[in-house]
């Protein structure tokens, strides 16, 4: 019996100690090394996804270097002595991130889960080489190259060129957090400045900036599959000669980040739409051909009112001009359309841009298409609203009508329909501007019966343990 006993107690200790470095081994498998990345980028680089990256000053991929990053991979901003710290693809460079839905590609910021903020660090910029439209103050005439120098400083890089082809590589199913840290009001979680069509940009995310979502500033390239949420400023902006396509994407405004400013054209839009503002109108080619957005402003939260300047889904200003097809705009204080300026209005009453085949609820219902009456002269609120309307746009009294599953869950957003109309039908792409890129669906908004958010997006990073 004793010998017997012994026997177990020597089996157990043995099962014990096996466990006990399975455990120890388990532990250790999910504990990543961490590098520092250099200011410079000069060579090729392969980032691999068993390692957390971490940088404390600027990024600059240049000297035609591809710097290729493996799924999963995870980047941080770890705040130091140096600048806020920005992540630059330059003209000529490449990134080559390709993740998947189960292992996206992560930029956000170094602090732990429950600490970060917007704006912890300055965001993800790709310098290109197709044309841009700016206003060189040197000579008072148009400029072929731009820089954002407000967002990134002095030695920020310059985008720009003759080549609409211009390939500067790869983004798929990428996030950006926590972006947009310039210290001036001028800076972005993502932007693409002279990027070319030949650039793949796919399912990619930027959230909780301390300014806008995203900028897509002169350039061709053309893009699917994005979302700019909880953005305290614009969630995207279209400028200084951008004609790229886009389709199937969220702009989805939190109601607790807003501006304080109180001027008509306030910085809260959803989407904005706009020339040079220094140059124009020698600067005035920026022409987006945008379908399939699925547009959620705040609507009624609780601590949120239509005081705020929270103002239009669609800003247009400085003779922008635009497409927008096939769309769900609601819960927006100005749930269309507002003209900032009268060359912008002009353009859609020439046929320069078009608004068609949109769905519309407006929190305050008469502001679903406005004008500022001190900037616009050639048309007033109530000759869009006819546009509109004679244009196969709806609008509705109450977002409920639009049927979307839960639109205003902002930790877990429901943004699809709940079948049938109005949102299941109705597209349309017909047209010289649809002839190519888009995908012809028949639903309206970023969704028919498949959620591409699943996986790979996170809209509540803050406790994310990274």
């Amino acid at each position: 019996m004793k010998k017997n006993y012994s026997l177990l107690l020597l089996n157990l200790l043995i099962a014990s100690s096996w466990l006990s470095c399975k455990k120890g081994d388990d532990i250790a498998s999910h504990v990543k090394p961490v590098a520092m990345l250099p200011v410079e980028i000069k060579t090729n680089r392969t980032l691999h996804s068993d390692t957390v990256y971490t940088f404390e000053s600027n990024v600059v991929v240049k000297d035609n270097a591809v710097l290729t990053i493996e799924p999963g991979t995870v980047i941080k901003f770890q705040k130091g002595k140096g600048a806020a710290g920005y992540f630059a693809i330059t003209r000529g460079a490449k990134i080559i991130a390709e993740g998947t839905a189960d292992k996206p590609i992560v930029f956000t910021s170094g602090k732990p889960a429950g600490e970060r903020l917007h704006g912890d660090w300055v965001g993800l910029y790709i310098f290109g080489n197709a044309p841009v439209s700016t206003y060189d103050e040197s000579t008072g005439g148009a400029g072929t190259e731009m820089s954002l120098t407000e967002a990134m400083g002095a030695s920020a890089p310059k985008g720009g060129g003759n080549d609409p082809a211009d390939n500067s590589g790869v983004l798929k199913y990428v996030r950006i957090e926590f972006a947009g840290n310039t210290g001036n009001g001028d800076g972005y979680g993502f932007a693409c400045v002279g990027v070319g069509a030949g650039t793949i940009i796919e399912n990619v995310s930027s959230s909780y900036t301390q300014v806008s979502g995203m900028g897509f500033f002169g350039g061709t390239v053309n893009a699917r599959h994005l979302v700019a949420f909880s953005n305290r400023v614009a969630s995207i902006i279209y400028s200084n000669g951008y004609t790229g396509k886009q389709q199937f994407v969220v702009s989805y405004k939190h109601p607790y980040f807003g501006s304080t400013g109180t001027s008509f054209i306030s910085t809260c839009d959803a989407l904005m739409v706009f020339n040079d503002i220094k140059g124009y109108p020698l600067t005035d080619n920026t022409r987006p051909v945008l379908s399939n957005f699925t547009v959620i402003g705040p609507y009624n939260n609780p601590g949120y009112n239509n005081a705020l300047p929270w103002n239009a889904a669609l800003n247009v200003t400085n003779g922008g001009a635009f497409v927008l097809r096939n769309t769900i705009l609601m819960g927006m204080p100005k749930g269309g359309i507002k003209f900032s300026e009268d060359m912008a209005a002009q353009r859609l009453l020439n046929g320069e841009s078009a608004f068609s085949a949109n769905l519309v609820h407006s929190n305050i219902a008469t502001d679903a298409f406005t004008v500022n009456p001190d900037a616009v002269y050639s048309i007033d609120a109530a000759a869009v609203t006819t546009y509109a309307l004679d244009h196969k746009n709806k609008m509705y009294a109450t977002p409920a009508e639009i049927n979307l599953a839960d639109p205003f869950n902002f930790s877990q957003p429901g943004l699809l329909p709940k079948g049938g109309e109005p949102a299941m039908s109705g597209a349309d792409f017909d047209g010289d501007d649809f002839k190519s890129f888009f995908t012809k669906v028949n639903y309206i908004g970023a969704f028919g019966t498949e959620n591409w958010l699943d996986k790979w997006t996170n809209f509540y990073p803050v406790s994310t343990n990274y």
